[in-house]
Parts: C-alpha cells; sequence; structure tokens
C-alpha cells in the first residue's frame, strides 16, 4: 500500500501532498508529537523487520569446536566479535527509533537523540575499530570471507549515512512545525501543511537499505561458521585414524605428534 501511493505520487496520480496523506494507511501518534503522522507506521514496520534480523546474527555461535586447532578457535572468536557488533546495532538503533516512532511525550529534539546518538556510535565504530577485526579475520582465512564482510558492511555504512541523513531532516521539520505552532501539540491540519509525506517515507526508505545489507552478514558469517564446524569434525576424524595407526595423539598438533612418533621409530 505504501509504495504504490508514492508510486502514484510520483507518477503524478494524486494532486497534492494531502490526497497523499489521506491515502496512506493508519497515521499514528509519534516522533515525540501527539498528533498523527502518516506513514509513520511504515517506518515502524520497516524497523521492527530490520531489528528481528540483526537479532539472528549470531544464533549460529553456540557450536563447540573441540579438535584443538588453534587457528578454527581464533577464527570462531573474530566472527563471534563481529556476530556480536551486529546484534548490538539493535540497541542502539533499532530498539531506540522503535521507541521514538511511538513517543507522544512533547519531547521532539530529546527523543531523537537516542537514535541518532546509536548511528553515530556505529559509524565511529566501523570507521575505527572494524577495519582492524576484519584484517585480523583474513589473517586466519582466505580473503574471500572478509571480503564479502566489507562489502556487506560498506552497504550498511551507506545505509546508515541515509538514515542518519533522513532522520536529522524529519527532526528538523518536527521542531520547525513545532516553533511555528507554539507547542507539540499540533491539529493534523497544520503538521500536514509543513510536514511532506516524503519526509517520512525518506526514512522508511533508508531504514530498508540498512535492512537489505543485514542477510548478507548473516550469511557469510553462518556458512563459515559451519566451514569450520565441518574442518573441525575432519581434524578429529583425521586424529581417530593417525591413532589406530600410531597410537593416541597428544598435544595440540597432530602433525608434530606424528613426526615424533616417526623419529621415535626411525621412520623417515
Amino acid at each position: 500500500m505504501f509504495e504504490t501511493v508514492f508510486l502514484s505520487f510520483s507518477l503524478g496520480t494524486f494532486t497534492n501532498t494531502q490526497d497523499v496523506m489521506l491515502a496512506l494507511p493508519n497515521p499514528v501518534p509519534n516522533f515525540g508529537l501527539s498528533s498523527p503522522i502518516s506513514g509513520s507506521d511504515q517506518v515502524s514496520k520497516v524497523t521492527n523487520q530490520t531489528g528481528i534480523l540483526l537479532r539472528t546474527v549470531d544464533d549460529r555461535l553456540n557450536i563447540s569446536l573441540t579438535s584443538s586447532y588453534a587457528k578454527l578457535n581464533q577464527t570462531l572468536a573474530q566472527l563471534t566479535t563481529l556476530a556480536h557488533f551486529i546484534v548490538h546495532v539493535d540497541a542502539l538503533i533499532t530498539a531506540p527509533l522503535l521507541a521514538l516512532t511511538d513517543d507522544v511525550s512533547g519531547d521532539v529534539r530529546g527523543r531523537f537523540a537516542p537514535v541518532l546518538a546509536g548511528i553515530a556510535a556505529t559509524r565511529a565504530y566501523m570507521d575505527q575499530t572494524l577495519p582492524a577485526k576484519l584484517d585480523q579475520l583474513e589473517a586466519l582465512i582466505s580473503a574471500s570471507v572478509p571480503n564479502r564482510l566489507k562489502d556487506a558492511f560498506g552497504c550498511l555504512r551507506s545505509g546508515l549515512d541515509r538514515l542518519g541523513a533522513a532522520l536529522d531532516v524529519l527532526r528538523g521539520a518536527l521542531l520547525a512545525t513545532e516553533k511555528k505552532f507554539g507547542s507539540g501539540d499540533i491539529p493534523p491540519a497544520v503538521l500536514n501543511k509543513y510536514l511532506t509525506v516524503g519526509t517520512v517515507y525518506d526514512v522508511a526508505k533508508a531504514m530498508t537499505g540498512v535492512k537489505i545489507c543485514i542477510p548478507s552478514i548473516v550469511d557469510t558469517i553462518d556458512t563459515t561458521i559451519a566451514n569450520l564446524k565441518t574442518a573441525d569434525d575432519y581434524i578429529l576424524s583425521f586424529k581417530d585414524k593417525l591413532a589406530e595407526l600410531f597410537g593416541p595423539m597428544t598435544g595440540v598438533n597432530v602433525y608434530e605428534n606424528l613426526l615424533c612418533r616417526k623419529n621415535e621409530n626411525g621412520m623417515q
């Protein structure tokens, strides 16, 4: 419905902004105001969907690697750090944005602050810390996994840039409307006059841009963890076969154990 309305708007089917406002579904009080804002339920919907995706990123982390092969555990630790960062984006951004969309406190400036601060903190981590984490991961495994993650995180970074900009514009429009009317209790007719439907739509569209980046991160982490488990099982199986031939393997490195056994037996 929402997309159909804006397609009609862009094609000129609707003749003015008020027509679009009337066509949008279920305007609700939010964004710090007590007046209904058309299209706001779509922001809530896509934000909730994004939060659900973010919270799935660490679903596979409860695996156990038992071969004692150091690189496998080190790789899992790096992936765990990245997954926890992504899950934390839910607490930093989607949770406060959902709270904002339901807020009727009248404190527009204050209620926008948490989500904007969360976006800033997430971008700072991606700029200052994430590159080193990806380099550490690349030192452990082939470059294909870090490269896929770099692309996905680049998508996420761009999405957050657009989301932050769209929220800044929306906040500015709401504050300007509030200032002109003199309070936060703004009648819908006045609000619709100063707050364009495109301003709200841009927030929903920007959050959609964030959402579409998450599945690639989830898939890359999930498949890499699955591959770690496969490698771990293979090493355990290999150890068992060596034990059948040369006796139990002790220590971490089965190859060193095998070399010691060969030297003890005078094998070349």
